[in-house]
């Protein structure tokens, strides 16, 4: 009877060895499958996230692209009737938040900006650099390097081939070469590297470049400009003096016309039509940066911009990164 209850005992062992050894196995693939699903849950979310993100993005940028120019009139009226004589601002901040995804804008007005363009080809490279540090102030010290693509047009120097036209409607109906863009793209006036090291952040791109542009027309609305883009403008075709005084003239009354400026300011009749083709009181330019958000890392930075030829075709420029 022993030797027949340690067989069944035994017997018994062996099955539970069995047993745990198939409960590990299927333990051990439950396991591997219970990763690989949640492995391919987390890839879906993440990538559901992203879709929300892209879609989110292109979806408001195409709509506050649609009514960007509605914005900025909206806020010049108010500034208009609030604090007349004051330009307002040449950016305008917002932030939502939708399903989830976090939108933060900065909307522009790029002919209330010094174009950066205009200004090469007009002044040439020392005096570009050397407006640029004054607009943007030395926040950023050593990070501007100007890396035009073409050579200066130097247009300023248009003025001396028409000292002897006495027919000034001749000269304004002349024909204007366009001008080619000298800076397609932020990396060829910042180091961009050094710029994002020393201010720490890589969002000081469109912080920086708030009151500078390589988009617009080229001409400089001076209703909605700042003091430095304006003075920076002007003193290209007259002294810095001269562009001080044309600037308090202007600033002086909310209701002094551009023209009355222009004729008591500027003596010269030349400087006063090369003055005049680089400034305008309207606007048809704008831009928007847009960062999208979401509390689990998905982010989308993109900047969308317009430029309206003479001849109503407006041009779409897109940067995504």
């Amino acid at each position: 009877m022993t030797r027949k209850f340690h067989r069944i005992d035994n017997r018994h062992g062996y099955v539970l060895l069995v047993v745990i050894a198939v409960s590990v196995l299927v333990i051990t693939a439950l396991s591997s499958l219970a990763k690989v699903s949640l492995r391919r849950g987390l890839e879906a979310a993440d990538a559901e996230r992203s879709l929300r993100v892209r879609w989110g993005a292109l979806t408001l940028e195409q709509a506050m692209m649609k009514e960007i120019t509605t914005v900025f009139e909206l806020q010049e009226k108010r500034y208009a009737e609030t604090s007349p004589g004051v330009p307002p601002p040449s950016t305008i901040r917002a932030a939502l938040t939708l399903s989830g995804v976090t939108f933060d804008m900065l909307l522009g007005d790029e002919d209330a900006k010094l174009n950066l363009n205009a200004l090469y080809h007009t002044a040439g490279l020392e005096k570009a650099e050397q407006q640029i540090t004054k607009v943007i102030g030395p926040t950023v010290p050593g990070t501007v390097r100007l890396r035009p693509v073409v050579q200066p047009m130097e247009l300023s120097r248009l003025k001396d081939s028409r000292k002897d036209e006495d027919d000034a409607s001749e000269v304004d109906d002349a024909e204007t070469p366009e001008i080619p863009a000298a800076f397609r793209s932020w990396g060829e006036v910042f180091d961009v590297v050094a710029l994002e090291e020393q201010a720490g952040s890589d969002l000081v791109l469109p912080a920086i470049t708030s009151e500078i542009t390589l988009w617009g027309n080229g001409a400089l609305n001076i209703r909605r400009a700042s003091d430095e883009a304006i003075v920076a403008v002007v003193s290209t075709v007259i002294q810095d003096g001269g562009a001080s005084k044309f600037l308090k003239r202007l600033r002086s009354s909310a209701t002094v016309t551009l023209g009355v400026v222009l004729q008591t300011e500027i003596s010269d009749e030349g400087d006063r039509r090369d003055v005049a083709r680089l400034i305008s009181e309207t606007s048809t330019n704008y831009s928007l940066w847009l960062d999208a958000s979401t509390p689990g890392g998905n982010r989308l930075r993109t900047f969308a911009a317009t430029r309206r030829d003479e001849s109503g075709v407006t041009r779409h420029t897109r940067f995504a990164y």
